[in-house]
């Protein structure tokens, strides 16, 4: 026999005693949440043909994810949503919205120390007539789901994409120096951005404008700033505007919860085109879900398909449970 150490890789978790029983637990009571919203399960393998696993706009999923064979079209999901998505496309029927909630094991490679190889990633995805009302049900099951850690704090970021894209899409920059400055906005890097965009010989103006947008930060009270902010920029931004301020309102008596709106918040997959969000809850470095709209596929008759979602890697609710 060989005498090697049986090793944990780095990234990779196993469970046992009471933490298995705890995480089987919790898998068991997030079927039940989804069961009271009236989200259908449904179970995708994680073995799966590249294309289903890549079929969203943006370049995470692809860089995400492995491919398993030289020799065979397959892949391991690094995300769920991809494969509902197929789902949906297979059983589409015009005008009619489907709703699905899924969960199982996925690999992502990643550097961070903070995040893991293996999340066990649970989700839910409406597909149709997307509104505010859909989102705020989902954003609710998202917040029962992460209760179950008993945690006492939980802050939602609230989002919407269509600013720093409007913002973006009024420069010359390459797809690669957009990507980047995406980043650096995300990260309110204020010395970088203006670096990067005086050496593209953008305009003080424009530079202001996207400081600006970066300060639009806090409580749903700033709400009233992005209003100003739209009509001395030029941002036709009416309906963006009313969403933000209806989900905010919605939410705001959930109990523990902090409500705060951030337009250069972006912490999801790269797939997501509108209203998005993210939570957080304390002891853990990173949102510990994210979710929001985005444009699933193009029907046969042109339109797209719309559809929002969340997920949450279930594993961070064991890794903060009180």
């Amino acid at each position: 026999m060989n005498s090697q150490k049986f090793l944990i890789p780095d990234g990779i978790e196993y469970y046992t005693g009471d933490e298995a029983l705890l995480f089987e637990s919790l898998k068991s009571s997030t079927i039940r949440i989804f069961k009271k919203y009236n989200y259908p399960l449904v179970i995708t393998p994680i073995i799966d043909s590249l294309n289903n696993l890549t079929n969203l706009n943006g370049d995470n999923l692809k860089s995400f994810t492995t491919r398993l064979s030289h020799t065979r079209d397959l892949g391991i999901r690094a995300d769920i949503t991809p494969q509902v998505v197929r789902l949906d496309y297979q059983s589409y029927e015009n005008k009619k919205s489907n709703k699905y909630s899924y969960m199982g094991d996925i690999y992502r490679e990643t550097s961070s120390p903070f995040d893991r190889n293996n999340p066990f990633q649970v989700g839910a995805e409406f597909f149709g007539g997307v509104d505010d009302s859909v989102d705020i049900k989902l954003i609710k099951m998202c917040y029962e789901i992460i209760s179950l850690s008993r945690t006492k704090k939980i802050v939602i970021d609230l989002n919407d994409s269509f600013f720093i894209n409007n913002f973006l899409k009024t420069l010359k920059l390459s797809p690669k120096c957009k990507d980047d400055l995406t980043s650096l906005i995300n990260m309110k890097s204020l010395k970088e951005i203006k670096d990067l965009l005086n050496q593209r010989k953008v305009s003080k103006k424009k530079i202001n404008e996207i400081f600006e947008l970066i300060s639009l930060d806090g409580s749903s009270s700033v709400i009233k700033r992005i209003k100003n902010y739209c009509k001395v920029y030029s941002y036709k931004a009416d309906k963006n505007i009313k969403s933000l301020d209806n989900i905010s309102r919605k939410l705001k008596n959930l109990k523990g919860v902090t409500i705060n709106v951030d337009l250069c918040s972006k912490n999801s997959m790269d797939y997501e085109s509108g209203f998005n969000y993210s939570f957080y809850v304390d002891n853990l470095r990173k949102p510990i879900a994210v979710g929001g709209r985005y444009d699933s596929y193009k029907c046969n008759d042109n339109t797209i398909r719309a559809a929002t979602g969340f997920s949450i890697d279930l594993k961070d609710v064991v890794s903060i449970y009180e």
